[in-house]
């Protein structure tokens, strides 16, 4: 599961193009992500990613430490953010994500801004 986990990363997070497809193909319609007390369904998943790729020039995210259970698998990462405005964000990210059928269908998500400016604290449920 770690990497699959990694391909998402890298194919929808990393990548600095706005690409559905790629949410469609990692990330099933009925996914519901719960991230600092914010719950966003699929489509506001979407918008999203799509603000995310408006605000950000480029992202990195290094997986700390991880553990798999059954259809789960937990995750502690760090994202680097370049904003297009010449700005830095560093957040710690701790999230639990459920997969079936290839897809995931639930990401509980808590984010903690490390470094950068107060006003990208709630980058990770930003639409």
């Amino acid at each position: 599961m770690i990497h699959f986990i990694r391909q998402v990363f890298t194919h929808v997070l990393e990548n600095p193009v706005f690409d559905e497809s790629l949410i469609e193909q990692y990330f099933s319609r009925d996914y519901v992500q719960t991230v600092d007390h914010q719950q966003l369904h699929y489509e506001e998943f979407v918008l999203h990613i799509k603000k995310l790729k408006e605000k950000v020039a480029e992202q990195h995210i290094d997986i700390v430490s991880y553990a798999e259970n059954g259809d789960s698998i937990f995750t502690r990462h760090i994202a680097k953010s370049f904003l297009k405005d010449g700005s830095y964000a560093l957040h710690q990210v701790m999230a639990e994500f459920t997969i079936r059928d290839q897809k995931i269908v639930r990401c509980n998500e808590l984010t903690l801004l490390l470094e950068g400016n107060h006003a990208e604290k709630n980058l990770g449920s930003e639409i």
